[in-house]
């Protein structure tokens, strides 16, 4: 019977001498279940916002709301920037295999030099920049720690077996490199390493690039809508024929990466 490595039980902070917790136990089958369905998970969480939930002005301050969507547009769209900046330079397959975490070698270069988990960073500041758009206080007060949990659970599942499979070379890594917030220190010396691939970055990541675009673009009107109903003059149906350009950009690059000419 294969026992887990020494390296790979101390290094569990939520251990107790090799032995899980309960709380490690369970962020490990949450993580294990959301790792399943991940791809799914935040388009049902807004549409279930959508149908059971109503946008608001943020604390009901029309300049507060302003200011907010201005701040979740930017925030939003920083995370899936800094997406396609990770898989640019140094991108790790942990897409999983047949439904279960995986990973055939472990990376520890380019912006996984300064944060571990660069991907879920993006995608916990598309989270973070919706729910201000949406301006709902319940949303934002559902939604952003739900997501947090939803990382989080995914980032132990995976830990453990990134634990597992690459034993000392990988607590050596935690020790150096924050889980989350990246360390800004040296990160122009980590780049310089690599020539950004601008094809595998969109090849890679199209899709969440349209997808925070449509979204951004959708609350800003569905919130419009539910406020002002469309008025004469209103910005609004400009933003609607924003749709059209980003429909666009999905399908010619669709198109290109199935035709292989994003083939880096």
């Amino acid at each position: 019977m294969n026992q887990k490595p020494p390296a790979a039980q101390s290094a569990n902070p939520v251990c107790s001498q090799g032995h899980p917790s309960r709380l490690h136990r369970l962020f490990l089958a949450c993580g294990h279940f959301f790792f399943r369905v991940r791809n799914g998970l935040f388009p049902c969480t807004f549409l279930l916002l959508f149908f059971f939930t109503r946008p608001a002005r943020f604390l009901g301050d029309p300049v507060l709301d302003k200011f907010l969507v201005a701040a979740g547009i930017a925030i939003a769209l920083a995370g899936a920037s800094f997406r396609m900046a990770v898989i640019g330079y140094a991108y790790i397959q942990r897409g999983g295999k047949d439904g279960k975490i995986y990973a055939d070698r472990l990376v520890v270069r380019g912006f996984y030099a300064h944060t571990r988990n660069p991907m879920y960073v993006g995608n916990f500041l598309i989270t973070v920049g919706m729910s201000l758009i949406y301006g709902s206080v319940w949303a934002c007060g559902i939604v952003i720690p739900f997501f947090a949990f939803v990382y989080l659970s995914i980032v132990v599942a995976e830990e453990a077996y990134l634990l597992d499979r690459f034993g000392g070379d990988y607590e050596t890594y935690t020790k150096r490199v924050n889980r989350f917030l990246p360390a800004l220190r040296g990160i122009r010396k980590s780049l310089r390493e690599f020539r950004f691939d601008w094809k595998k970055a969109l090849r890679k990541d199209y899709g969440t690039v349209s997808g925070t675009l449509s979204g951004i673009l959708f609350l800003i009107v569905w919130k419009s809508f539910y406020f002002h109903r469309f008025e004469a003059g209103s910005q609004e149906f400009l933003l609607l024929a924003l749709f059209v350009p980003v429909l666009v950009f999905y399908i010619v690059v669709r198109h290109l990466k199935k035709s292989h000419r994003l083939d880096s």
